[in-house]
């Protein structure tokens, strides 16, 4: 088959390897030729590419109303073309926030109980890139961006952890972003099994004609679940029995305690024991930059949350803080509204420091409600909450937005806010 993989990034080149492995004539192409060194050769697209490609895999990044993709006679992504090479049960994760963490503690859980268990996807390798090795159980981490062009893609087990609004700068609405993360449901059968928050009021009543399982706080009415009591999860329906304890784990947010809840209910399924599932949450000490603790000085502790790059992620950091906080806002805009974030959390919030290109929009939302200083980039933020901040309360880092006006990633951008807290520690001793 003619296959034209679009995209330079890791998924383009781990796609472009597989069809080549597997026997496809395949051409890789950009809108830009890459300034790095590539192994694979690299062609300007243009609309010749389409006449001559049967079929076009895209990377998550580029836009569905690309008109090239218009022109295009079928169009499919990564993760479907890696579900038909993969032979193993499929656990795929989705919602907006929390998709990393519970994809490591499923994983993690997993590998600890003996089971030979991959682990790809929107978390680092690429699904496609799994294909070779085949491990009898992969888990996935799955964006709305990669489930626009699945045809047959179908999770065993298949888990939507939250959803708030996000990618609003590539969605109409939330309606329709909505629609998309519930692709991950669509072709699953009887036998599989679907798992919901049944806290998040966009999933609480949503039904399939798979088994359905939800998780909450309290015990939903599904025929099977798990819930919190007294620090332990208890498990429902035909699963039922006393789950892991979270009362030893480091379990700093509710958002944490979710995405426990999740890995623990999917590993339920799946046999493992409640041993194993609570040694791993104890030794659990989370995900870089998400709710990473990175310094305590003069009383105030440094939090990066630079992953936080939606509003709903904002509020689950500001809802895990237990102190007032010095907020760190602002990058690329995402259409996310910060006023309702802002109202809600007036009292706990000191002061937004807020940087980057959507700045002048989050200051006028987030004003009528909390004071607000405007930095010119990360130094100048870390250095004015240093100045701010009193002992007992929380420099945090959770911008709301994505960070590609002024970082390579959302690692890069906690990298130097990581970065600014030290040399400004050590200047201070």
């Amino acid at each position: 088959m003619r296959i034209l993989v679009w995209g330079t990034g890791s998924t383009g080149i781990a796609t472009a390897k597989e069809m080549k492995r597997q026997g496809h004539e395949v051409r890789l192409v950009d809108e830009n030729i890459p300034s790095r060194d590539m192994d694979i050769p690299v062609e300007i697209l243009g609309p010749k590419h389409m006449d001559w490609a049967e079929l076009v895999i895209p990377s998550p990044g580029i836009p569905r109303n690309h008109p090239l993709l218009a022109k295009a006679k079928r169009v499919v992504s990564e993760i479907e073309m890696a579900s038909r090479l993969l032979h193993g049960k499929i656990i795929g994760v989705t919602g907006t926030n929390g998709k990393t963490t519970t994809v490591t503690l499923i994983h993690s859980i997993l590998s600890a109980s003996g089971n030979d268990v991959g682990l790809g996807g929107n978390i680092s390798p690429p699904l496609i890139s799994l294909a070779e090795a085949d491990p009898a159980i992969v888990v996935a981490e799955i964006s709305s961006f990669q489930l626009e062009w699945i045809e047959t893609f179908k999770p065993f087990i298949a888990v939507c952890l939250n959803l708030s609004p996000d990618h609003l700068d590539r969605y109409r609405d939330m309606e329709e972003y909505t629609s998309q993360k519930m692709r991950i449901f669509q072709n699953q059968g009887k036998d599989d099994i679907a798992v919901v928050n049944d806290d998040d009021p966009y999933l609480k009543d949503i039904r399939f004609n798979s088994i359905t399982a939800g998780f909450a706080l309290s015990k939903g009415e599904r025929s099977s679940g798990a819930y919190l009591k007294d620090g332990y999860i208890y498990f429902y329906g035909e699963i039922e029995g006393k789950g892991p304890s979270l009362k030893h784990t480091k379990v700093r947010s509710k958002g944490l305690i979710e995405d426990m809840m999740a890995s623990a209910l999917v590993t339920r399924f799946l046999g493992v024991s409640t041993e194993i599932m609570e040694k791993v949450f104890m030794e659990f000490r989370g995900i870089k930059h998400r709710f990473e603790l990175v310094a305590e000085m003069g009383g105030v502790r440094f939090i990066n949350d630079s992953k936080a790059t939606n509003v709903g992620a904002v509020e689950k950091a500001l809802a895990g803080v237990g102190s007032r906080v010095v907020l760190i806002l602002g990058g690329r805009d995402k259409g996310g509204d910060f006023s309702s974030m802002a109202q809600r959390y007036a009292s706990a919030i000191k002061k937004a420091i807020i940087i980057g290109e959507a700045s002048q929009r989050i200051k006028k939302e987030v004003s009528p409600f909390v004071d607000v200083y405007m930095a010119q980039g990360m130094k100048e933020a870390v250095r004015q909450a240093i100045a701010i901040a009193s002992p007992g309360e929380t420099v945090l880092l959770s911008p709301g937005c994505s960070s590609f006006d002024m970082f390579k990633n959302y690692e890069h951008r906690g990298d130097v806010f990581t970065r600014c807290v030290t040399d400004m520690s050590m200047k201070k001793n």
